[in-house]
């Protein structure tokens, strides 16, 4: 695993960062980026520099041909290492240039040495320029949409492909030229030359259609394919970038919204893009109708304005009836979630008959639904089947009179026929893709929905910068209430907590003991007030950064499937095993791990179901004290766990937590005796906030009351 000291790219950004100006740490640049092997990659690169307020993109040249208005800029060598150019010399025979590895000292090497190290690639980066408050946004800007922007950057791809669209649909009128001249000419003087020269004409034709469809499908899943990645990888970076006061209150429903993307994603990767591409062209087959038999269009027109019609009538039913079926489909795939979920639960307490009606009637009802949906499209596709039989039936008995008045050749007639297919075929396959649309449009703004939700690191903001907090903990007439609720589990709380401070915060259930963990985590925002970590408002420290310097062990213990080791590390890939050795000590999981024929590498199960209740706590309390926290946040850290285990954890962080901030809810005798300060919280409110003995001692007299 390699460390952010060892990611040269990482540091290289971190050079250019303060080369700008800009203070910031390796945790607040990729924290929440899918690095590899816990280093940053060239890909990620872009997304990495944005937050830092800077703009980036990948060239690739010598670093020989860039000129000096474009530096610094940073050079990727070979090895998967990095570099940064600062400037030439003024004869451009050698360049001033850091390596990360050498403290950021600039160096002067020949100009070619560099050349021969460079990869062939380059990365420019600047400063973003900056709107201030003086020029305020007047209005929402389309190119600032999340779905039509991924759409804008691949528009050089979907000119060529309408420029491809335009030509396949000329060549279409090989064939029924080609079938109205044989018929017209060729037949009656019997001009077999003529004949195979048309022949030939038409196949060379046939072979450059046949080649700009396969591009065009080609180019088309290549516009498509960026766009799923790029999409995708936003999508899942806003959701786990969420603000936890907006999380989803169903689960289930929530994963419906963000699995519909696969609905958009296959509506624009689909055949429907180039059915809908090939519809403004059928004024091509028009147009050349009209020139051969102006008459002929009455019929065809008139099939189109049924289809169209037909089509805007049913619009109303069809959207109304995809959003049942959608919002029917995530009930139902909430319960789904939740019996899953809650499995166990549901067996022992007998209530599967219970859970077995919920999911039937949804289905009952999704299925009527469906019914009713697809009898309103296949009308549709019904209709316009019908329309183009019609439509065919008219054009031959419209082309005879013509032919009869001399009007219109044999010929004419074949050749208006097969053009008067092409203009209805898009049509019909757009009545068919009706559906799909609808639910694409729907899919579409519950995305909306998923992307608008406050982040925790808006975009453009700026964060201060610590590398390593003292550990003083300030709450200020702080008050908070949960989204949707009418209570307020905090009302004006204040204290502070000094570096290395030892504090247990005691109250009955639901009294905010846990809620004041997760604000001092930073998992929530007060609703009034402020907390402060080292005198500094928590909202201006970068959330990534300050995680990484805090151990959190939580009341209810989330591990995921994967091996013990997977779980331990989690965002601290690159942690020695030194380091991985001592957190187990400290958890009193050595020995366990140690009789285990696979070690760290023992399989846990989905939510760690293979451990105990007592072995999940051990191991989110490894988990808090592997990266070696100034401070420590722990919500019962020894529940569950058995009384021999509570006394070695016991011993094991009365020695750790030396120097380190230390707030604990906890009922445990055993971990009271380790603190130095009580707080004691009722409904919301600090009843009590002094020395442990003392506090103590007013609780067994009674002496501290209730909240009222």
């Amino acid at each position: 695993m390699g460390s952010a000291n060892e990611d040269s790219l990482l540091q290289c950004l971190l050079a250019l960062c303060r080369y700008h100006g800009v203070a910031t740490t390796a945790e607040a640049l990729t924290g929440g980026l899918p690095l590899e092997q816990g280093r940053l990659t060239p890909s990620l690169f872009e997304r990495a520099a944005s937050r830092a307020g800077l703009v980036s993109r990948v060239v690739f040249q010598s670093p020989l041909e860039t000129e000096a208005q474009l530096l610094p800029a940073l050079v990727l060598l070979e090895d998967d290492k990095a570099c940064i150019l600062l400037g030439w010399s003024e004869d451009r025979q050698s360049a001033q240039v850091i390596y990360p590895e050498l403290n950021e000292s600039a160096l002067e090497i020949p100009a070619e040495e560099l050349a021969q190290k460079s990869s062939g690639a380059l990365i420019l980066c600047r400063p973003r320029f900056r709107f201030d408050q003086r020029s305020p946004r007047t209005g929402t800007s389309r190119r600032g949409h999340w779905f039509w922007s991924a759409i804008r950057a691949n528009t050089a791809i979907y000119r060529d492909v309408l420029l491809a669209a335009f030509f396949i649909n000329v060549f279409a009128l090989a064939l029924p030229l080609f079938t109205m001249n044989v018929y017209d000419r060729v037949v009656p003087n019997a001009a077999l030359e003529t004949l195979w020269m048309l022949a030939a004409g038409v196949a060379l034709v046939l072979l450059a259609d046949i080649t700009l469809r396969t591009m065009r499908g080609y180019f088309l899943d290549l516009a498509s394919r960026r766009v799923d990645i790029e999409l995708s990888g936003r999508i899942m970076e806003q959701v786990l970038g969420a603000r936890l006061e907006h999380r989803p209150v169903s689960v289930g429903s929530y994963a419906v919204n963000l699995r519909s993307f696969e609905t958009v994603r296959d509506f624009i990767t689909s055949a429907s893009i180039t059915t809908l591409i090939d519809v403004p062209f059928a004024i091509i087959f028009i147009a050349v109708i009209g020139w051969i038999a102006p008459l002929v269009l009455i019929p065809l027109l008139l099939g189109v304005a049924v289809v169209i019609a037909y089509a805007l009538v049913t619009q109303g039913k069809l959207r109304e009836l995809t959003e049942t079926t959608y919002r029917a489909g995530a009930m139902r795939n909430s319960t789904l979630i939740e019996s899953l979920v809650g499995l166990d639960t549901i067996k022992a307490m007998g209530a599967e008959s219970r859970t077995q009606r919920k999911w039937e009637e949804a289905t009952s009802f999704l299925s009527r639904v469906g019914v009713q949906l697809r009898l309103v499209s296949n009308s549709t596709i019904n209709v316009t089947q019908w329309s183009q039989q019609m439509v065919t039936m008219f054009v031959i008995i419209t082309g005879v009179y013509l032919i009869s008045q001399g009007s219109l050749s044999m010929g004419g007639l074949i050749a208006c026929t097969m053009l008067a297919g092409r203009v209805m075929a898009p049509f019909g396959q757009v009545a068919g893709l009706i559906t799909s649309f609808h639910n694409s449009e729907i899919a579409l703004k519950s995305l909306d929905e998923v992307m608008a939700k406050p982040q925790e690191r808006p975009e453009g903001a700026q964060f201060l910068s610590r590398e390593r907090l003292k550990g003083e903990i300030e709450f200020r007439n702080v008050s908070f209430a949960y989204p949707g609720s009418e209570i307020e589990s905090l009302r004006d709380i204040s204290f502070r907590i000094k570096p290395g401070e030892r504090v247990a915060i005691l109250g009955k259930v639901g009294s905010g003991k846990s809620t004041l963990q997760k604000l001092a985590m930073g998992l929530y925002q007060p609703t009034e007030g402020s907390v402060l970590v080292d005198g500094i408002d928590l909202r201006q420290l970068d959330p990534s950064e300050f995680r990484a310097q805090v151990g959190y062990v939580p009341q209810d213990v989330t591990l995921f499937y994967g091996s013990l080791r997977d779980n331990l590390l989690l965002s601290h890939s690159n942690i020695s095993d030194a380091a991985l050795v001592r957190a187990v000590e400290i958890a009193n999981l050595a020995d366990y791990i140690n009789r285990h024929p696979q070690g760290v590498d023992m399989l846990v199960g989905e939510r760690g179901e293979s451990l105990s209740g007592g072995q999940r706590k051990c191991v989110a309390l490894a988990r808090a004290v592997i990266n070696d926290p100034p401070i420590l946040l722990m919500d019962e850290p020894t529940g569950s766990m058995d009384h021999s285990t509570e006394m070695a954890v016991k011993k094991q962080l009365e020695s750790y937590l030396k120097g380190r901030t230390w707030i604990v809810v906890t009922h445990r005798n055993s971990l009271l005796e380790m603190v130095e300060r009580i707080i004691v919280v009722d409904g919301g409110k600090i009843m009590a906030d002094g020395p442990r003995d003392s506090v103590i001692q007013a609780l067994q007299q009674g002496k501290i009351g209730s909240a009222k």
